[in-house]
């Protein structure tokens, strides 16, 4: 009985880093995470330009983005941008949520592409912890060190869960607060 005992919890011990790992709570490798790159419902890889309509309206759609469009939104209190890059067959491959309103939609004569669904206080990363304005240090502790800094301000991570196309996101710091994150699928 006492064997089977001893052989039982060395057994848990010698599976525990494997179902820390899936469970998000220990990282596979440095930089990287694995849960699906999304926001505001949408989620790179699988969401497609007609359910991105759907869900957030018509936006201000650009046809000469990507491979086949993109569409930006703000939110209700015109304080963030949603830009939303489509790639082949429509389906979304790229999504950057940024404080302001971007300069793409600035004249025109358009009107603000408003979304009632779009809103910019939605948090992501691991336990959904960080948001717009989420300090360096906020980050560090949430994801541990990034994958790769293309400078001081300006972070990327992998994630380790892509079935297909190697996905990641780019943290960029103003004044050691995220103002701008860019959700990216390249196309492939």
């Amino acid at each position: 009985m006492s064997r089977k005992i001893v052989f039982l919890l060395v057994l848990c011990l010698a599976l525990l880093p494997s179902v820390q790992v899936l469970a998000g709570a220990v990282q596979e490798k440095p930089g990287s995470v694995c849960w699906p790159m999304n926001f505001a419902g949408i989620v790179l890889g699988v969401t497609n330009d007609s359910q991105v309509k759907r869900l957030l309206g018509p936006g201000r759609f650009y046809s000469k983005e990507g491979d086949t469009g993109g569409r930006y939104f703000v939110d209700k209190d015109r304080r963030a941008t949603l830009h939303v890059v489509m790639y082949t067959d429509g389906v979304v491959g790229e999504l950057t949520v940024s404080q302001g309103i971007d300069p793409a939609l600035k004249g025109g004569g358009q009107g603000t592409p408003e979304s009632l669904l779009f809103d910019p206080s939605e948090s992501f990363g691991n336990w959904h912890a960080l948001h717009l304005g989420s300090s360096k240090a906020e980050v560090l502790k949430n994801l541990g060190v990034p994958e790769t800094k293309n400078n001081d301000d300006e972070w990327v991570y992998s994630t380790s869960c892509a079935c297909e196309i190697p996905q990641h996101f780019t943290l960029f710091f103003r004044s050691e607060r995220i103002f701008k994150i860019v959700f990216s699928a390249p196309a492939g």
